[in-house]
């Protein structure tokens, strides 16, 4: 067995690769939805890598949309560390180099993998975080918020000091982000002095840009959100060339 994380790998087919985005999963795994975003990324221009950053515990989880997978996605990611997700972020973008994309170091990340990319870039130079309804980044929440969430002032302070952008999408309706928490997050990174913009859609609930999860699923706040982080990413390409 390779020592690392499995990764999933998507790149362009027609020219080089601008930069390369790592995909954070959801709570699930890197199921097949989350492996279809990082084909939409490359046919955008992009390698798109998705790490399982569940290797260590267990290879290639794949997790239902049900109670059941809830469950397991908790268990597992009771068990991620701080240093874990930087390693596998970071041999994503290794992953990415060595298959000729450009300088730009991107992160999109859908719920718990929104608070992966935020983590991260706390850590480590990103120039762009998309995050998609990230939960516990501010009051914590989860074992690897403990013993302080990512976006305490010092964790603001060092994405300001990386020159990373945050792109933030929310759903007004969210049951994990609530509009308190999000109008707080603004304020915390407007005081590091952090390039950001947040967007939240009133109507839309957590999960909204998830297709396979129709009791969720926004088409129309879905198709704006794409548009947004489509451009984000083209921005992070005009900051490197």
């Amino acid at each position: 067995m390779s020592e690392g994380p499995d990764i999933y790998v998507a790149t362009p087919l027609t020219h080089e690769p601008r930069a390369t985005v790592v995909v954070g999963m959801e709570l699930f795994g890197v199921t097949r939805w989350v492996e279809k975003v990082c084909e939409r990324l490359a046919a955008a221009g992009y390698v798109a890598i998705a790490p399982d950053f569940y290797w260590r515990q267990s290879r290639r989880a794949e997790l239902g949309y049900d109670d059941a997978g809830r469950k397991e996605g908790f268990r597992l990611l009771g068990h991620l560390t701080r240093e874990g997700v930087v390693a596998d972020t970071e041999a994503a973008l290794a992953a990415g180099a060595e298959l000729g994309a450009g300088a730009g170091r991107g992160f999109v990340g859908f719920s718990l993998g929104g608070h992966l990319g935020v983590l991260a870039s706390t850590c480590m130079p990103l120039d762009m975080v998309v995050d998609c309804y990230g939960g516990w980044t501010l009051d914590g929440g989860i074992p690897l918020a403990e013993p302080e969430p990512p976006l305490t002032p010092h964790g603001a302070a060092s994405m300001a000091a990386h020159g990373t952008t945050l792109l933030g999408l929310v759903g007004g309706q969210d049951f994990l982000i609530s509009k308190d928490e999000w109008q707080r997050l603004g304020q915390r990174l407007e005081q590091a002095g952090m390039r950001h913009e947040l967007i939240d859609y009133p109507a839309a609930q957590h999960g909204f840009l998830c297709e396979d999860r129709p009791e969720s699923y926004d088409a129309d706040a879905a198709e704006d959100a794409w548009k947004r982080i489509l451009k984000a990413l083209t921005q992070l390409c005009h900051q490197q060339g």
